[in-house]
């Protein structure tokens, strides 16, 4: 396939080889709960949250090109809005579930009005900083958020209370975000976010409002990112300081570059591969840090680009050792024939094939035309 050879136009998979990808993704995840356990289906949770966290993650990074620290204060954002708005307001889960997103946005816009002032290295260190300083809002202020203990038992819709039907409420609210976001990434919007990635000054140059497009595409990722923290609370019914610190803005980067940062479904792959691998490690070993931070630094010094780079470099060989195979097999030399003989080279006064021959007079023999020889 064309898609598998070239890559993925606009960093999405196209074609054939997208269904294939997405429709067995669907597959599982719908058929999932049939086979696991409720432990399992807790965990497939998780992947369906971090899947969303770190795609947006990836509309700023892998499309636009910044690296932000701050995207688990937008992340959390999206959480407390959830439990904050039911603990003081009374008003329902799902009523908050739908205003995260807007909340997070909101505050993704003015931190990035902020952290936009500056560029590379000390944008992601501004970021950092207002990240950590809305970490230190929400672990000191007890009054309205309870502190390091957090918000815990948030009501839930009794159709949702069940651990199925909150998995296939989760997959249904995922399905929904990557969607958007892969429909956002496929249009104009996306290209020039592109664009800015691999030269902003140039994209400068072309008229494109460089700063606007990137605050846009900060707000973007920050507003998805709240989703993802309303989906962690439908997961886990509450919400903790610790999700907006600095540290877990750490998830959607390894996730990132496991799955892969010029791809939309890379985060959603490295977010499969990150929290199945986690849970496997976390129940064997005591040490799990250790040896899942060597596991990860393996993959991603082994695969550079990503899970689905790899795997689309090791189809292209393959297929490449196919095609000179097929080409092999179809030679003469592999059927044991011989080679085509070439022409003969001309005896004594006989013309070759080819040559123009002179009329002949008699008594005379034909003999080439002047030019027309050897």
């Amino acid at each position: 396939m064309d898609a598998v050879r070239t890559g993925l136009a606009g960093g999405l998979l196209r074609g054939r080889s997208a269904w294939a990808v997405w429709g067995v993704l669907a597959l599982v995840a719908l058929l999932a709960p049939v086979f696991a356990s409720e432990r399992q289906v807790f965990v497939l949770m998780t992947v369906l949250v971090l899947a969303v966290f770190a795609t947006s993650f990836n509309v700023i990074l892998g499309y636009t090109g910044m690296v932000s620290f701050a995207h688990a204060a937008y992340y959390g954002v999206g959480a407390y809005t959830v439990t904050l708005l039911w603990m003081h307001l009374g008003w329902p889960s799902l009523l908050g579930f739908v205003l995260a997103p807007f909340v997070a946005a909101a505050v993704a816009y003015v931190t990035g009005l902020i952290a936009l002032r500056a560029v590379q290295l000390y944008f992601a260190l501004l970021t950092l900083a207002l990240g950590q300083l809305l970490f230190v809002v929400t672990f000191q202020w007890r009054a309205l958020t309870r502190g390091d203990d957090g918000v815990h038992g948030v009501a839930l819709p009794d159709l949702i209370v069940p651990t199925t039907n909150r998995y296939y409420f989760l997959v249904f609210a995922a399905a929904i975000a990557l969607a958007i976001l892969g429909a956002v990434m496929r249009s104009p919007f996306g290209a020039t976010l592109q664009a800015i990635r691999e030269n902003s000054e140039r994209a400068g140059f072309l008229g494109i409002k460089v700063k606007r497009y990137q605050l846009a595409s900060f707000t973007l990722g920050g507003a998805f990112a709240g989703y993802a923290g309303a989906m962690f609370v439908v997961m886990d019914r509450g919400a903790f300081p610790l999700l907006m610190h600095w540290t877990t803005s750490a998830e959607p980067i390894f996730v990132t570059l496991i799955g892969g940062l010029n791809s939309f479904v890379g985060p959603t792959i490295g977010a499969i591969i990150f929290v199945l691998l986690r849970d496997w490690i976390t129940r064997r070993f005591v040490f799990w840090g250790l040896i899942l931070g060597i596991v990860l630094l393996v993959i991603i010094l082994r695969m550079p680009g990503g899970t689905v780079e790899g795997v689309q470099r090791l189809v292209a060989r393959l297929r490449g050792r196919r095609g000179e195979d097929k080409v092999a097999e179809g030679s003469p030399a592999a059927a044991g024939g011989e080679p085509p003989p070439e022409h003969a080279p001309a005896r004594g006064g006989e013309a070759r094939t080819g040559d123009a021959v002179e009329p002949t007079h008699e008594g005379e023999a034909g003999k080439p035309a002047p030019g027309g020889g050897r």
